[in-house]
């Protein structure tokens, strides 16, 4: 009897303390703790949104170990940067929420986030698929993609996972089919609506497309749109002198100038220098006699969204109609291009 008396007073407490957790229970914020690998720089920047603007927040981390409280209403990304900026992982919380992230930020795409449906799903397929992640370009990893959206169609974790393995790809086709398929809650989120515009802002730069026209200013105070290259092939480039990555580029820009004259093609180069003088000091020294136009406004150049450009240097064949024949075309296939168009002629 004493026994049984005894079991009744264990399932007793025991409910009580289910009870009192439970009602202890923060709902009116999330919580995100962190057990990391590979941190050397002990200071975390947290990048969240209050409201209609981002807030940033400090934390340290001590032996990769961190916490961070906040509150959302709504489920939303953090971004935690780390290593002062140079890597960073995205969790997604909502008030109520405990989060637990682990891993080594040596390969940040593969750290996982336990806790919240969205966070469970994402670390899931990452365990599933980490060895095709660490390939980043395995075309079977899309095929994974595609098979995960098509079974979780109303769950954000679908556009994660579109945004970080298929747009990544820059293959707005891939990305159409995958938001085809999104349902219910995942298609209301605000992360469908910069996808969809993704994919208008990369299919007005595909092969086919009309080339978007622009009106800027060259560096001999000359207003230059399309229109100003009428009855000319035009190659349009996209670089900076503060990037070496850029200098590649430049003897095979003199010659593709002198194999293939202006009456042919015009040439255009659009420089993201925020200092002029540092362009202008480059193209005098290499003897760029095309047109040139530096857009001090950078990453932040109207040209830079128009075209598409996520990277320098970047280069577009626009045919004698203004339509696309090249879409972020490497340097070295330009000439053979040319040369093909020039035999059909």
């Amino acid at each position: 009897m004493a026994k049984g008396k005894n079991h009744l007073l264990n399932l007793t407490l025991a409910l009580l303390c289910a009870f009192v957790f439970a009602s202890c229970k923060d709902t009116n914020s999330y919580t995100v703790h962190g057990n990391l690998k590979g941190i050397e720089t002990p200071e975390l920047y947290i990048v969240t949104r209050q409201d209609s603007a981002f807030q940033i927040d400090t934390v340290l981390s001590k032996a990769g170990k961190f916490k961070y409280k906040s509150k959302s209403e709504i489920l939303q990304p953090v971004v935690i940067y780390m290593e002062k900026g140079n890597i960073w992982v995205t969790v997604w919380a909502k008030n109520g929420e405990n989060i637990i992230l682990t891993g080594d930020i040596t390969y940040p795409e593969l750290v996982l986030a336990k806790g919240g449906e969205v966070n469970d799903l994402l670390s899931g397929f990452k365990t599933a698929n980490s060895a095709l992640i660490k390939k980043k370009s395995d075309p079977t990893l899309k095929i994974h993609v595609m098979d995960f959206v098509q079974s979780h169609p109303a769950s954000v974790a679908s556009l994660v996972l579109i945004q970080d393995f298929l747009s990544d790809m820059e293959n707005a086709a891939d990305t159409q089919s995958a938001l085809s398929l999104i349902t219910g809650e995942a298609k209301e989120n605000e992360l469908y609506a910069k996808l969809q515009a993704w994919v208008v802002k990369v299919r007005q730069t595909e092969v086919g497309s009309p080339a978007p026209d622009f009106n800027m200013i060259s560096t001999k105070n000359d207003t230059v749109r399309l229109e100003s290259f009428k009855n000319k092939y035009v190659l349009l480039t996209f670089a900076a002198s503060w990037l070496p990555l850029c200098e590649t580029d430049y003897d095979k820009w003199l010659s593709i100038r002198k194999n293939f004259p202006e009456k042919e093609l015009g040439m255009l180069t659009v420089s993201l220098d925020e200092n002029r003088a540092d362009w202008e000091k480059l193209a005098k020294e290499k003897g760029f006699t095309w047109t040139q136009v530096i857009d001090s406004a950078g990453w932040s150049s109207s040209m830079v969204s128009l075209y598409n450009v996520s990277e320098l240097p970047c280069n577009y064949l626009i045919d004698k109609d203004k339509k696309i024949i090249g879409s972020k075309i490497p340097i070295d296939s330009v000439p053979t291009a040319l040369m093909k168009l020039k035999a059909e002629i």
